[in-house]
C-alpha cells in the first residue's frame, strides 16, 4: 500500500514588523532650546540680588541648563517620523501624545531652512507647505543639511505620485535670475512710511523732553524705537542676499543673513499676487511683490498672520517687477490691461484716493488698484476665484455706488473694486463669475486640495458663487 503524498502547505504569513520610525538629530534639543537659557541668563544678570551672589546665580543657570536639556531630550526621544505608502507620519509629545499624518498629495512645496544656530552645526529643518494647514503643521526639525536635502527630494517625488526615489539623481543647482542689492533693501526700508513716521515721532519726543522740557519721558519712545528697528531687522537682515532662481520645481527664493530661508513657488499653485507701492517708493519706481500660495498663509489659531504670504520680490524697479510677473504668469503684462476708473461721485467717500480706484481684466486675471499713500495692486487669476460678492453701505446707496469683492484663499491678495456705479458693479459681479467658471473648466488642476477662503461679510452683501471652497481648481 503506497502512501499518498501530503499536499504542500504554504508557510504561515508573518505580519510585517511595525515600523517604529526614526528620530531627529541628537542635537535638536540644544538647537531648539538655547534661547531659553539665554533669556534666563539675561534675567539673572538684571537681578541685583543674584548679581551680588554669584554662587546662587551659577546654581540657577545650571538648573535652567540641565532642566532644559532634560526636557528637550525627553521631547526628542518621544519624537519619531516615518514614511508610509501615502504619507509622512510624525509622532511627538511625552505627556500629551500628538500624531501628524501629512499625505503626500497635500504637500504643495517643501523647503530647507537653516536658522542661525542650526547653521553653526550644519543642520537644517524641512518646511512643508500643506494645503489647509498652518505653517507649524509642516515643520520637521532638525536633520543634517544633506539628510534634509535628500528627504526633501524624496518627498517631492512621492508627492508627484512616483516611488522608489531614494537613489534618484541629484538635480542641478538652480541658476540665479535676479538678486536684490543690500543697499536697495536698506534704502527702501528707511524710506518706508512706518520708519519715517516712527523716526519723526522719536525725534520730536527727544526734542520735547530735552529742549522744550516737556515731562513726557523717554520711556514713551520705546514703541517708536521699535517702529524703526523692527522694519530694518525684518527687511534688511531678513532679506539680505535675496536671490530668485529658477529650478525644475518652480521659482525658488533664498534670503537671510543669519537665518537662511529658502522657499519654492510651485507652478500652478499661485492663487494671487499683490504689488505694494508706498508713496516715496513710487517716486523712485520701486515696488514689492507678494504671492498667495496654498498652504503658505498663517494660522490665526497659532498666532500667525493669516494675511502673510510668500515674498517674491522685497523691492524692485518696474522692469524687475514686470520680469518676475512674466515668470510667474507667462503672458501677463499689466501695462496692456485696460483699467476702468471709479466714477467722480466717489470723491464724496474718498476725496483724494478716488482717482486711484480702478479695476481691469484680461483673459487670464482680474486686477484692482486702490490707495494713494500706499498703492495696492491686487491680481487674481480667474480660475482661482472662489466667489464674487457685492457690498453696498448706506452712504453708497445714496450715491448709487457699490463694492465688488473677489474672494480668494487666505493671503495678502485682497481684490476689491471699490465704489463702482451700482449697475456696473452688478455687471462686474456676473461677468467675473462667468469668467471664473469658464476658466476653471479649461484650466488644468494637478491636485485636488482644500483651501480656506477669505470669510465674506454677512451684512449688506450679495454674492455670486464662482466655486465652492473645496473645489479642486481653487488651489
Amino acid at each position: 500500500m503506497t502512501e499518498q503524498p501530503q499536499p504542500l502547505q504554504a508557510p504561515p504569513v508573518q505580519p510585517p514588523p511595525e515600523q517604529s520610525g526614526a528620530r531627529l538629530h541628537p542635537l535638536t534639543p540644544f538647537v531648539k532650546g538655547w534661547g531659553y537659557f539665554v533669556v534666563a541668563a539675561i534675567a539673572m544678570v538684571n537681578n541685583e540680588s543674584l548679581r551680588s551672589n554669584l554662587t546662587l546665580a551659577g546654581i540657577g543657570l545650571a538648573v535652567v541648563l540641565v532642566g532644559g536639556i532634560l526636557l528637550g531630550a525627553l521631547s526628542w526621544w518621544f519624537t519619531k517620523w516615518q514614511l508610509t505608502d501615502e504619507a509622512i507620519r510624525v509622532d511627538s509629545g511625552f505627556l500629551v501624545r500628538r500624531t501628524r499624518i501629512i499625505r503626500f498629495d497635500r504637500i504643495q512645496a517643501i523647503d530647507v531652512a537653516q536658522p542661525f544656530v542650526a547653521r553653526l552645526f550644519g543642520m537644517a529643518e524641512l518646511r512643508m507647505d500643506v494645503a489647509g494647514g498652518g505653517k507649524s503643521d509642516g515643520k520637521l526639525s532638525y536633520f543634517t543639511y544633506d539628510e534634509a536635502v535628500k528627504l526633501r527630494r524624496i518627498l517631492l517625488v512621492r508627492a508627484k505620485g512616483e516611488r522608489a526615489v531614494e537613489h534618484s539623481a541629484e538635480q542641478p543647482k538652480p541658476e540665479p535670475i535676479l538678486t536684490v542689492p543690500t543697499n536697495r533693501l536698506l534704502g527702501a526700508t528707511l524710506l518706508s512710511s512706518t520708519v519715517i513716521a516712527s523716526a519723526g515721532g522719536l525725534v520730536w519726543l527727544i526734542i520735547a523732553t530735552t529742549v522744550l522740557e516737556f515731562h513726557i519721558g523717554l520711556f514713551a519712545g520705546l514703541p517708536l524705537l521699535l517702529g524703526v528697528v523692527q522694519p530694518i531687522w525684518k527687511q534688511v537682515v531678513g532679506n539680505h542676499g535675496f536671490t530668485l532662481s529658477e529650478s525644475h520645481d518652480g521659482l525658488r527664493t533664498k534670503r537671510g543673513l543669519f537665518d537662511v530661508q529658502r522657499q519654492t513657488v510651485p507652478p500652478g499653485r499661485v492663487q494671487g499676487l499683490l504689488i505694494t507701492e508706498p508713496i516715496i517708493w513710487r517716486l523712485l519706481g520701486w515696488s514689492r511683490v507678494e504671492l498667495d500660495i496654498a498652504g503658505v498663509a498663517g494660522n490665526p489659531a497659532e498666532g500667525e498672520d493669516d494675511r502673510e504670504g510668500a515674498q517674491l520680490l522685497p523691492v524692485g524697479d518696474r522692469g524687475e517687477v514686470a520680469f518676475v510677473l512674466a515668470r510667474i504668469l507667462p503672458g501677463l503684462d499689466l501695462a496692456r490691461i485696460p483699467m476702468h476708473q471709479a466714477p467722480e461721485r466717489a470723491k464724496w467717500l474718498r476725496p483724494i484716493g478716488w482717482r486711484y480706484l480702478s479695476y481691469g481684466f484680461d483673459g487670464q486675471v482680474l486686477v484692482t488698484t486702490r490707495g494713494w499713500v500706499s498703492r495696492r495692486t491686487s491680481i487674481v487669476l480667474h480660475h482661482k476665484t472662489q466667489s464674487v460678492r457685492l457690498e453696498q453701505g448706506p452712504l453708497q446707496r445714496r450715491l448709487g455706488l457699490a463694492n465688488v469683492h473677489v474672494d480668494t484663499p487666505l493671503g495678502p491678495t485682497d481684490a476689491i473694486a471699490l465704489h463702482r456705479d451700482q449697475y456696473e458693479a452688478a455687471q462686474v459681479l456676473e461677468a467675473q463669475a462667468d469668467r471664473a467658471r469658464e476658466a476653471r473648466r479649461t484650466a488644468p488642476s494637478p491636485f485636488a486640495v482644500q483651501t480656506q477662503p477669505n470669510p465674506p461679510s454677512p451684512e449688506g452683501s450679495s454674492s455670486s458663487a464662482a466655486s465652492p471652497a473645496d473645489d479642486s481648481s481653487a488651489t
